[in-house]
């Protein structure tokens, strides 16, 4: 399993609806037998499947999607709300956790008292809760109720209350839920302040946000989800103008009567793995090895050249292309761009080759992504999201993605008491 603080594999998260399928009576309990079981599972839904990714230790991320996308059963399932019915989660280290402000406190406990509750549950001890404590009730701005019971608060307060004690667990991983919308707009700044505060200490942060301006300056990847499964994870930027342009409903056969027809994978699905407004269309994608013959596999450590056709509409006047491969759990092994090389796209269409010299992954399957973006990052154009299968053979290392040349070299030292009798 890969190292990270926080490494999912495969997750799926099923829910059954209530009573569908399943028998009303005894007797039809009885007759129904195993047809009934499956009625019932049949009836129900996969709020996530096959979701797969793994976050590096003090990396932030933004986690984007639509509503009923899974964010938040996401993050309750790694909060450890719960349990996934397939694959599964590691956390490494004390977590944080922002799941649904105010539902851990305890109506007729104080204030002070679900100071104490809330940081023991976390993982503090007493004694670390009691360094805090003035620190939390001040961060809260409830010193003038804090000895009186939870019940009278307003909701605001008990949101400022739940969020003043989570962020003050000195978390390794924090988990957030829209949390960053609690309170008035002073207070909400406070909030932002302390978030940005504990990601530069390298917290790792899992943020579940509908608000763009507030993942885009917090995170460093995001991570797209829709219908329970993962679209993209990568870097911010991109994968934020790919949110952005599902959320315009900028499909690529949107303006199929532009451009000419041309050639596509047959694997490609309109907002499944391929999104964009359509103002530039890829068209074939192809690996060639060193000596330009067609393939779909490599050994580990050999050169591999993508080219890909596009066009364009007029009106388009600069664009970025991009390459990325990645690994079955999602895991981005490599990406680069246009942008980074300061190489200009020709905006009236035509081929792109990106070559890489030595591809030193370790033997595995993977899948390839090519884009074309605005120049700004604010649109994108077309993108095929993981489409190309890529396949890398070759002996495998010890663990790992990286499979570089690797040379041992041993000396022996001299033992002194030979030394010393000339023996050498």
């Amino acid at each position: 399993m890969k190292q990270g603080a926080i490494v999912v594999q495969d997750v799926g998260k099923y829910y059954r609806s209530r009573n569908a399928g399943r028998p009303t009576t005894l007797k039809g309990y009885l007759l129904s037998g195993r047809s009934a079981k499956q009625a019932g599972r049949e009836a129900g839904y996969w709020g996530l499947r096959h979701v797969s990714f793994t976050v590096p230790r003090g990396r932030s991320v933004g986690v984007v999607g639509l509503n009923g996308a899974g964010k938040s059963t996401l993050l309750r399932l790694i909060g450890g709300v719960g349990r996934p019915d397939e694959g599964s989660i590691r956390v490494a280290g004390r977590i944080g956790a922002l799941l649904d402000i105010g539902a851990g406190l305890t109506e007729d406990l104080s204030g002070r008292e679900n100071i104490y509750l809330l940081g023991v549950i976390a993982g503090m001890l007493r004694s670390e809760v009691d360094e805090q404590f003035q620190t939390i009730v001040a961060f809260a701005e409830l010193e003038e109720h804090i000895e009186a019971p939870v019940r009278t608060y307003s909701t605001g307060m008990r949101m400022r209350l739940a969020f003043a004690v989570a962020i003050h667990t000195q978390p390794e991983v924090l988990l957030i839920d829209e949390a960053l919308a609690v309170g008035d707009k002073a207070f909400q700044h406070k909030c932002f302040a302390r978030v940005a505060e504990i990601r530069a200490t390298g917290c790792t942060i899992f943020l579940v946000s509908h608000d763009v301006e507030q993942i885009d300056s917090l995170c460093d990847d995001v991570l797209f989800l829709k219908a329970g499964r993962v679209v993209a994870y990568g870097p911010r930027q991109e994968t934020l103008a790919l949110y952005a342009a599902t959320l315009e409903s900028k499909v690529s056969d949107g303006h199929p009567h532009l451009l000419p027809v041309q050639e596509t994978d047959p694997r490609l699905e309109d907002e499944v793995n391929r999104y964009g407004s359509g103002k530039m269309e890829i068209g074939k994608v192809v690996f060639h090895d060193s000596a330009g013959e067609p393939v779909e596999a490599i050994r580990s450590g050999d050169a591999l050249h993508v080219t890909f056709e596009f066009q364009a509409m007029p009106q388009v006047e600069e664009a970025i292309a991009v390459l990325g491969i990645y690994a079955e759990d999602n895991t981005c092994c490599f990406e680069t761009n246009t942008q980074l090389e300061s190489v200009l796209v020709p905006v009236h269409g035509g081929k792109l080759t990106v070559s890489i010299g030595r591809l030193d992954l370790t033997p595995a399957q993977y899948r390839v992504t090519v884009g074309l973006f605005s120049a700004d990052w604010n649109e994108v154009y077309d993108y095929h999201a993981e489409v190309y299968p890529l396949r890398i053979i070759g002996s495998r290392p010890a663990k790992g993605l990286l499979n570089p040349p690797v040379q041992w070299q041993a000396e022996a030292s001299v033992a002194p008491d030979l030394a010393e009798k000339g023996v050498v």
